[in-house]
């Protein structure tokens, strides 16, 4: 394995060798890329980040609402990748969204044709969105784009010499502690302002609308509190995902204490579904995890499913409270300000918390799933639920 490892990092390092001599690379320094700013000779801005999931494109809106505030005339680009760039839906502030398949990172006609059709944009400039990690793809696609400048956090504070042959200016590194903060500092080290630090996701009419209607039909009770919890998680990260019957417990002893109903909420039925081993106390297959969830609540309750993230959202701004584990869906709830109570098992929330006064957590002991006590999950929620009329009307205020 290590050997494999061993041969792949010295591909990508002889990538970017042979590939910086043959882009030439236009450099610059930061006084003079300021000055360029200023001077409104940056009018087209491509943003690359074209890995990792939902919840990390989420954390890189604050990016897009800054360049926007800043610099409202110019045009910016969104590459993204096929499975997160419904994230960036509906977002106002972006002309186009553009999605690199992952699965095709091999096949030079992808390359190719993205090559040819970025460069059709003739982009000022290229940022590529580095967090807690580092992509030579993203690297080499902003290059591709034609961009006259292509910059990115400088790439030795990853461990990695691509910086100095692909980029234009390497913006030095920010030690910031949240993933949110990290984004917002590269172009705030340009000299542009990022007030905002929270996620955002934008909402049409028509998927509040949809929303409405499934409300009416599930919840006709107008006044009653809902309460929903999410079934789910990457089922290649078991220290994501919570034993179905801790939720069940929660969910029982939340309808009794505070009245409220329930709705659970699962991720999209995959085209082709896997089974999965038992993993520790829980199954990691998501049918299965969701009727054992069933079974351990005793009873039947609405199940909410669907893989547009539009829908999804407009869903989860309805509720009253959202109990979930760290993950996209915890970034997507964050964004729309619904109350949510985040479960932290094996991440850190000081780096993924979103800093979103509606959002709260707890964290699990040793960071194990099996080790977080339902019975504090339940008076964490009781004690959200005492506060969430003020939050849900400042939610709704903020999303109109």
């Amino acid at each position: 394995m290590r050997f494999f490892q061993g041969g792949e990092r010295i591909g990508r390092e002889l990538s970017s060798i042979v590939l910086g001599k043959i882009l030439k690379v236009q450099k610059i320094n930061l006084f003079d890329l300021r000055m360029a700013l200023e001077r409104g000779e940056i009018r087209k801005i491509l943003l690359v980040r074209n890995y990792q999931g939902m919840g990390d494109l989420l954390c890189t809106t604050p990016v897009i609402s800054g360049l926007k505030s800043r610099f409202p005339s110019a045009s910016i680009h969104f590459l993204a990748n096929t499975f997160n760039a419904a994230a960036l839906q509906n977002n106002p502030g972006i002309e186009k969204v553009w999605a690199w398949d992952e699965r095709r990172k091999a096949d030079p006609r992808q390359w190719i044709g993205f090559r040819k059709r970025l460069k059709q944009e003739r982009f000022d400039l290229a940022l590529v969105l580095s967090g807690n990690a580092l992509s030579l793809t993203a690297i080499l696609l902003a290059n591709l784009s034609g961009a006259r400048w292509v910059v990115g956090y400088e790439t030795k504070s990853y461990g990695q010499d691509w910086g100095p042959r692909l980029y234009s200016y390497e913006v030095p590194w920010n030690p910031a502690l949240r993933e949110i903060d990290r984004y917002a500092g590269l172009v705030e080290a340009l000299g542009i302002p990022c007030a905002n630090r929270f996620p955002e996701f934008f909402i049409r009419p028509d998927q509040a609308a949809f929303a409405e209607d499934y409300w009416n039909e599930r919840f006709p009770s107008k006044g009653i509190p809902v309460v929903g919890v999410f079934l789910g998680g990457k089922v290649d990260r078991t220290d994501r995902i919570w034993p179905p019957e801790n939720y069940a417990r929660v969910a029982r002893r939340l309808v009794e204490n505070s009245g409220c109903a329930l709705l659970a909420i699962t991720p999209p039925r995959a085209e082709q579904p896997s089974l999965h081993k038992r993993e520790s106390t829980f199954w990691m297959d998501e049918e299965v995890h969701e009727r054992e969830f069933h079974r351990a609540y005793g009873e039947q309750c609405p199940v909410f499913c669907d893989s547009d993230i539009g829908h999804v959202a407009a869903i989860l701004r309805k509720l009253t409270l959202f109990i979930c584990p760290d993950g996209g869906i915890m970034h997507l709830a964050a964004a729309v300000r619904t109350p949510t109570l985040a479960l932290f098992f094996g991440t850190n929330p000081d780096i993924w918390h979103p800093p979103v006064a509606s959002s709260h957590y707890l964290r699990a002991p040793e960071n194990h799933p099996c080790a977080l006590d339902p019975e504090k999950v339940v008076q964490k929620a009781l004690q959200i639920l005492n506060l969430t009329p003020k939050t849900t009307e400042h939610s709704l205020n903020e999303n109109r």
